[in-house]
């Protein structure tokens, strides 16, 4: 029967390429590469508080420093900060949602290279969570992450009405993605209920596990929300040997919980804390994450007692940049081309398996 289910799959995926390749003359070039400008800019959502988590004494608004990366005119090597703008915009928007006590440029490899590509980037500093907002905790409030996608909406308003960058995005082609904690802000402002965006159109949650069981085993603030059944694409990108994601039971339940079009792409022997920006590589094949746990926690997990050989990290942000830029290319600029580009990532890579239940974007 596996035989004959994965028969039926290969000429099913066969004759999608098929009817892709009679489209992709209709299908808009791929974005070569431009210059990738910077900019800062401080939101102030004056309609919601920020509670209370000593040392800060709470605020009656929430303030959100957030760092955009956007395709510039001028191509250099390394960003420069406010560069003029790129020709041939309007673009698409993403907002990055940085981890646990992370901060915006904790995965500037992903940033980067969307911008370079033709998006605007977006990534707030999280009032309670980073370790770079103003409020200056000395470790993160993970119990606020429950009004974080409320900030991804606001940094979306604010982008939206903003003088310089408003006229360079396209309001309706809005996408959203993070890691670990960001991907569970992710993952909510995609499809939680009452949390969910609607203007978001694309979501790539990326290591986040299970986020509803994530929500309820850590103390996360989402009470009250409920996954939503709306039929936004969506890509997981997640990581066999991601310590952090065991912890909440993997990604296998928030990929089926999910409606298609929807893609899982899982890469083989890839530890939580290369995702971003992170390369350093512990000796004697031990997990990066697991270090972390031995740090941070008195935890004991099972995957930590395995020693094995993981993947190359560079390696491993190749697989996520490649996925990205394939699933939003897909389903925020309606290129045919990425839309096989990501339907074949397994092929492309072999550390890949990929899960997926597609659809026409």
């Amino acid at each position: 029967m596996t035989r004959v289910f994965e028969t039926l799959r290969e000429e099913t995926r066969a004759a999608w390429r098929i009817g892709l390749t009679c489209l992709l003359l209709l299908a808009p070039t791929a974005t070569a590469a431009a210059g990738v400008g910077t900019a800062r800019e401080s939101f102030v959502d004056a309609s919601r508080p920020t509670k209370a988590s000593p040392p800060f004494e709470g605020a009656p608004t929430r303030r959100l420093d957030t760092w955009i990366w956007y395709p510039s005119a001028v191509a250099e090597d390394e960003p420069r900060a406010d560069a003029p703008f790129a020709a041939g915009g309007p673009w698409p928007l993403i907002i990055y949602s940085h981890g646990t006590y992370g901060q915006p440029d904790n995965a500037t490899h992903i940033c980067e290279h969307l911008a370079s590509r033709g998006y605007v980037v977006a990534a707030p500093a999280f009032p309670l969570t980073s370790r770079v907002a103003h409020t200056k905790l000395p470790a993160a409030d993970v119990s606020d992450a429950g009004k974080q996608p409320g900030d991804v909406s606001f940094v979306i308003d604010s982008l939206l009405a903003h003088p310089r960058f408003a006229p360079i995005i396209d309001a309706e082609r809005i996408g959203t993605t993070g890691i670990s904690l960001g991907g569970i802000t992710t993952y909510f402002a995609s499809f939680g209920f009452p949390t969910l965006d609607p203007r978001i159109k694309a979501s790539a949650p990326i290591a986040a596990g299970d986020p509803p069981s994530a929500a309820l085993g850590f103390g996360l603030g989402f009470e009250g929300t409920v996954p939503a059944p709306v039929s936004v694409p969506a890509l997981l990108v997640v990581g066999d040997a991601d310590v952090f994601s065991s912890t909440t039971g993997g990604p296998k339940p928030a990929y089926a919980r999910l409606k298609p079009p929807k893609y899982m792409v899982e890469i083989r022997d890839a530890p939580h804390l290369w995702f971003g920006n992170n390369s350093e590589v512990p000796p004697e094949n031990q997990n990066p994450d697991c270090i972390w746990f031995a740090k941070q926690t008195e935890m004991i997990l099972p995957m930590c007692a395995e020693r094995r050989p993981l993947i190359d990290p560079a390696r491993q942000k190749q697989i996520v940049r490649h996925a990205l830029l394939a699933f939003f290319d897909a389903y925020l600029k309606g290129d045919t081309d990425a839309l096989a580009r990501i339907g074949s990532v397994d092929e492309t890579f072999e550390e890949v398996t990929l899960h997926e239940e597609v659809s026409k974007p």
